[in-house]
């Protein structure tokens, strides 16, 4: 077995197949790929391709600092090997994401080889939708943002991250908001009488699924239903469009959201982890 870092477009071409095999499970790693071959996201330089090869692909990771490696659903061998492919890494890896429980095996293999603790961080869960079960009664309606609603998504966004990474560093989406509004329909907005009140946002279809994510309301506006209206509406329009299914991360600390997207037809896929590293 053996783990190759590659460049993008070899790692695109050879990790391809592999990589569609789990469509959903796969969707970032996807994205990530799809974004930067597209030229949507500019490669920084810094990224790593990792593909492991034992006779043909059996797995992938694509590390893009700072944060840790997002690694595949890989077996529990392959995520040792990746692991200590990783201990090479300079400056040592903060973190690793990763579908449970192969990033488990990653992050207690690579913190023995590199002389650190693994802390378990943000526990997830992956769900799948491939019908929507639309809510009844919620006022208001969705609309796809415009260029005008720039600076409203980069302060929502700002919000939601530092209501749910509170000591995490400051983030910054006008890149991610910038590279979605020329597409006209990945950001979208639930309005109530004329009044931006919700969000979310769709990935660009990769392999047949739509992410949806950035689901954020203000607290003004919570418990009336406006993030259900408006996931349940870019979760139809997916699928009216083209896709196959739509995907989505919970926070598994967060019982409301994860009934929430139970009640429009999410169904639980898989879990997902990240797990920190620490000095000793």
């Amino acid at each position: 077995m053996q783990c190759l870092t590659e460049d993008l477009a070899t790692f695109a071409a050879a990790a391809d197949a592999w990589l569609h095999r789990e469509p959903v499970l796969h969707n970032v790693l996807l994205t990530l790929v799809g974004d930067r071959l597209s030229g949507d996201v500019p490669l920084s330089g810094g990224e790593r391709f990792v593909r492991v090869v034992d006779g043909a692909t059996v797995g992938a990771a694509v590390h893009t600092p700072p944060r840790g490696p997002l690694l595949g659903a890989v077996s529990a061998e392959v995520a040792r090997a990746l692991a200590e492919h990783f201990v090479r890494a300079v400056p040592p890896l903060v973190e690793v994401h990763g579908p449970v429980p192969a990033v488990a095996e990653f992050a207690q293999r690579y913190a023995e080889h590199a002389d650190r603790i693994a802390v378990p961080g943000t526990a997830q869960r992956i769900f799948r939708l491939d019908a929507v079960r639309p809510p009844v009664g919620v006022p208001g309606r969705a609309r796809p943002a415009a260029a005008a609603d720039r600076d409203l998504l980069i302060a929502w966004a700002a919000a939601y991250a530092a209501e749910t990474m509170p000591d995490g560093p400051p983030v910054d989406a006008a890149g991610q908001i910038g590279a979605r509004l020329p597409h006209g329909d990945l950001l979208w907005l639930w309005e109530q009488a004329g009044t931006p009140v919700s969000t979310a946002w769709l990935s660009r279809p990769v392999a047949g699924v739509v992410r949806i994510s950035g689901v954020y309301t203000p607290p003004a506006w919570r418990g009336r239903g406006y993030a259900s209206g408006c996931v349940a509406h870019v979760s139809q329009y997916a699928l009216n469009t083209g896709a196959t299914a739509c995907a989505l991360y919970t926070d598994l600390s967060n019982p409301t959201s994860n009934k929430i997207y139970r009640s429009l037809g999410y169904h639980p896929l898989s879990d997902a982890a990240q797990w920190r590293f620490v000095a000793r």
